[in-house]
């Protein structure tokens, strides 16, 4: 009889563990859903606020929408840096993790000095 009271609580704990997992692993989604439709939105915007203003001749606000347009895209890249390392963190060859380090290095170093 204990053994099936412990079973019990033990399977119960399991799911509850479970389920605060999936709340958790769904939060994070959420999140990096919005940011990447935040950005998208963002690049959108700014490519084509760049272009009215580019035929307008308006040199001093194409600067502003660039500005707009690199947070956007920062946003962009930092969301696929996280997908990116949800794809490599169960890869057992380091291969993986070694070519996502240099990548991610490579953006970061590039968008400084853009």
């Amino acid at each position: 009889m204990a053994n099936k009271s412990t079973n019990k609580s033990s399977s119960s704990s399991s799911s509850s563990s479970s389920q605060t997992t999936q709340k958790r692993n769904t939060s994070i989604k959420w999140v990096l859903n919005m940011l990447s439709f935040f950005a998208l939105v963002l690049v959108g915007i700014c490519l084509l606020l760049q272009v009215i203003f580019n035929a307008i001749d308006a040199s001093k606000l194409a600067g502003a929408t660039n500005a707009i347009r690199t947070v956007g895209e920062c946003i962009a890249y930092c969301v696929i840096a996280v997908y990116a390392f949800f794809f490599i963190r169960h890869k057992k060859n380091p291969v993986w993790a070694v070519l996502y380090a240099i990548a991610l290095t490579a953006i970061l170093i590039l968008i400084i000095f853009r």
